[in-house]
């Protein structure tokens, strides 16, 4: 590899000659750049938790600084919740801290099934089946469902959890919210594959815009092609009651596959599938990120049993993120930020340079607020941004603050466009 002034993810990820442990002493050029520029605010420890509000210990001075932060993705701040704190701390109490055992052979308690009767009643769903993680959710069910003889066609920007249960099938991008090139695609594969899979996002977890559900379910249909849609950003944020881009759409449990996380409106750990009793019964069997995997633990399962009550009973707090949404979007494009077409609590204010993006969130965790860089891998290399989550637990003082202090980083460092 030649030497570089500035380094990125990029000149790391696969380097041709060189076996793992010559990758990762070379890795360490990408890592003392970052120190030499103070930007590493990757792994940046909090002493409090994650919300609104955090403590967190600087990762060179080791000093403890308050900030106002914006990387949480705890939209309605049920983890901090009294009533779902207090139903962790009583199934910690009856079960213990942990299942302690795959749930196919052993691990599988009642509250296990309780909570997947309540997502799958919550979402529209004849059943639901639940696991440790989002990410392990998407890349099970797909390795589970789709091989050799089989086929997805993925939206561009699909999580990286989708991608890792592809390894085993056919894959096809079809580009992002392209519709048009959706349908020139399944009509070139209509009779080649068992199955074609068309996997979206509800809302996407970078650019914060929402997928085009009624167009894609439409061509599916005409395919016979089935749809999955990962709503992790969705349930929770969207729809009159909280049921996600769904109900959003008016078109709650329409989708063939809908799966999601425990760990963003839920404030929790974990993942989840909804769809057909016999496909979740047979992804309990076939999944491996569950079958060969521990189940979640008692105090969260309880914890999201709980935060589900208080989403469909409190439409409250979803209105009071709405708000903060609204005030956060206006101030942003009134001082002339590039924010792309985000509908959601997700805003991307865009930078464009994988190096300049760390200098402004260095800029900004200064002035006492947590935004971190979003670069390469998460985005594409020219796509760099201070990727910023708006919860209802901020106020109208901790969004206007934020944006005085961009605009302070922006006369600085001039990285508007």
């Amino acid at each position: 590899m030649k030497k570089k002034e500035k380094y990125s993810l990029r000149d790391f990820s696969v380097v041709r000659g060189k076996n793992i442990v010559e990758r990762a002493d070379m890795f360490q050029l990408y890592i003392d750049q970052l120190d030499q520029d103070l930007h590493r605010p990757y792994y940046t420890k909090s002493l409090t938790g994650i919300d609104g509000q955090m403590v967190v210990e600087d990762n060179y001075t080791h000093e403890k600084q308050h900030v106002v932060s914006f990387v949480s993705n705890d939209y309605l701040g049920l983890s901090k919740h009294p009533l779902t704190i207090q139903a962790g701390i009583d199934a910690l109490k009856k079960y213990g801290t942990g299942a302690c055992a795959a749930p196919i052979i052993g691990g599988y308690l009642q509250i296990h099934r309780d909570l997947e009767r309540k997502l799958a009643d919550f979402l529209g769903y004849d059943d639901a089946a639940i696991f440790s993680s989002g990410f392990g959710a998407n890349a099970g069910v797909l390795g589970a469902l789709l091989g050799k003889n089989d086929i997805a066609l993925t939206d561009s920007y699909v999580h990286a959890s989708v991608y890792d249960g592809l390894h085993q099938t056919n894959v096809k991008s079809i580009g992002h919210n392209d519709l048009k090139y959706l349908e020139l695609t399944l009509k070139n594969v209509v009779n080649k594959y068992d199955t074609k899979l068309v996997i979206i996002d509800g809302v996407y977890s970078q650019n914060g815009d929402l997928c085009l559900l009624p167009g894609y379910l439409e061509i599916c249909k005409k395919y016979n092609a089935q749809l999955m849609v990962d709503d992790a950003h969705g349930i929770g944020v969207f729809g009159k009651n909280g049921k996600g881009t769904t109900e959003y759409y008016d078109m709650l449990g329409e989708v063939d596959i809908l799966t999601g996380t425990l760990s963003k409106s839920f404030g929790c750990i974990g993942g989840f599938v909804a769809s057909s009793k016999k496909i979740i019964q047979y992804l309990k069997y076939y999944s491996r990120t569950s079958t060969f995997s521990a189940a979640p633990t008692p105090q969260v399962t309880a914890s999201v049993i709980k935060a589900i009550d208080v989403i469909s009973s409190s439409s409250q707090i979803r209105e009071k993120l709405w708000n903060n949404v609204i005030y956060m979007k206006n101030m942003l494009l009134d001082n002339g930020y590039d924010i792309k077409n985000t509908v959601s609590p997700i805003f991307p204010i865009m930078i464009k340079d994988n190096y300049l993006v760390k200098e402004v969130a260095l800029k900004l965790m200064q002035k006492g607020y947590y935004a971190v860089g979003i670069c390469y891998p998460a985005v594409s290399n020219n796509e760099a941004r201070i990727r910023t989550s708006v919860l209802a637990t901020h106020t109208h003082e901790d969004i206007c603050g934020f944006v005085n202090a961009l605009n302070e980083v922006e006369q600085e460092l001039h990285f508007k466009h």
